[in-house]
């Protein structure tokens, strides 16, 4: 009843292990340098300084999440691929008897290199997309997040309390 199953011992378990292992990286971590960054901040300009970086980086993150393709979808679809990809060499290796006594061997390298050119195409279209949005993401976070910074920065010169800081 399962589809692939070599696919899902192999590839499936592998890549559940890194995702498992990387959840601590790419959550606790930045939580907690959030909460320390935006006490740090309130104590030196107020505490409109770390709402206009929340409010930052909560509106990127809103235009990146809408531009974005599906990228779990994609995977899910290179996963398939792969998986019939690899189904194609089983069935291969299960059936070489007839299709040796058959002389289909160009048939089956035909059907064989048509599933991994299909595989590599896919592969080729979502790393491009990562490569756009890669730029799209460095863009509007960095340098977005540093003229947010600057805003910061500049506060307790231009902001409303200016007068106390220039006393």
């Amino acid at each position: 009843r399962i589809s692939n199953p070599d696919q899902r011992l192999t590839q499936d378990a592998d890549k559940w292990a890194s995702a498992v292992a990387g959840l601590y990286l790419n959550v606790t971590k930045p939580v907690l340098d959030i909460i320390m960054f935006s006490r740090k901040l309130a104590e030196l300009v107020g505490w409109e300084g770390p709402a206009l970086a929340i409010g930052w980086y909560v509106i990127a993150g809103g235009i990146i999440k809408v531009l974005s393709p599906a990228f779990g979808r994609l995977t899910a679809i290179e996963q398939k691929l792969e998986g019939e990809y690899r189904t194609k060499h089983t069935d291969l290796l299960n059936h070489a008897e007839e299709v040796a006594f058959y002389n289909g061997s160009e048939w089956e390298k035909m059907h064989i290199d048509a599933k991994f050119y299909e595989l590599i195409n896919h592969i080729k279209s979502v790393l491009y997309k990562r490569y756009l949005m890669g730029i799209f993401d460095s863009m509007l976070v960095k340098y977005g997040a540093v003229m947010v910074g600057y805003t910061v920065v500049g506060l307790p010169v231009f902001g409303p309390n200016s007068e106390a800081y220039l006393k």
